[in-house]
């Protein structure tokens, strides 16, 4: 593999991501040699315009797949137990009926945890937004949080409802932005969260929850649990 060494990010992070390459390639010749019903055998099989993946393509892939699920879905857990754990009134409606409750459940945890803090993208052309002229160019920032309180969208925006009916929440972007994972992460939340509350009760905080320092992603850090199990 040949990549350009100013296309890395410079340590700790460089080196993580050449660690992660080195397992990728790993992966990459076992599928080749032997594929599988699995995700990995179907990217290097699969073909557009004739062509298939190079294998920096599928390296870099890789290494969006495993960190971008990683980082959202982990932080949305957390943080949706903190919120079950803060209203306890939603706890017990969602633990009435767990499985039919669920759907709408997830995503209002996601609506309301907006992991994912902010994406900056480059206007193309120039255009108006709500009075605000934008330029070809200029760079526009879209805060996800603010767009998932929004009163114009959403009835009650500050309370956790999880039986809100109607939730077009962007937690996951939208449009030509939309996460291209979103529909496994939902299916990880879903059973992540079936077998937590279903062996587990009685949550209650160890210790203060230490937030992470991070102006990007949001969720804790460090959340110390009591619990009893089921």
């Amino acid at each position: 593999i040949h990549t350009a060494p100013e296309a890395l990010p410079p340590g700790a992070g460089g080196q993580a991501v050449m660690k992660m390459f080195e397992y990728g390639s790993k992966v990459m010749a076992e599928k080749r040699a032997r594929p599988g019903d699995d995700l990995a055998s179907r990217l290097l099989a699969c073909e557009v315009d004739g062509r298939k993946l190079e294998d920096m393509e599928f390296l870099l892939f890789f290494l969006l797949l495993v960190d971008a699920g990683g980082d959202t879905t982990r932080n949305l857990l957390s943080g949706g137990l903190l919120a079950l754990m803060e209203h306890p009134d939603q706890y017990a409606w969602l633990m009435a009926d767990l499985e039919g409750r669920l759907p709408t459940a997830r995503e209002e945890l996601l609506r309301w945890t907006s992991p994912v803090i902010y994406m900056r993208r480059t206007a193309r052309r120039d255009a108006e937004l709500a009075g605000q002229q934008i330029r070809e160019g200029d760079k526009v920032v879209m805060y996800f949080g603010a767009a998932n309180r929004d009163p114009a969208v959403f009835d009650r925006p500050d309370v956790l409802d999880l039986s809100r009916p109607e939730n077009p929440h962007i937690a996951f972007g939208t449009g030509p932005h939309g996460c291209l994972g979103q529909h496994i992460a939902r299916i990880e939340i879903d059973a992540m969260l079936r077998e937590v509350l279903t062996r587990m009760t009685a949550f209650e905080l160890a210790a203060p929850v230490e937030w992470l320092a991070s102006n990007f992603i949001s969720g804790p850090r460090a959340m110390p649990l009591r619990f009893r199990a089921t």
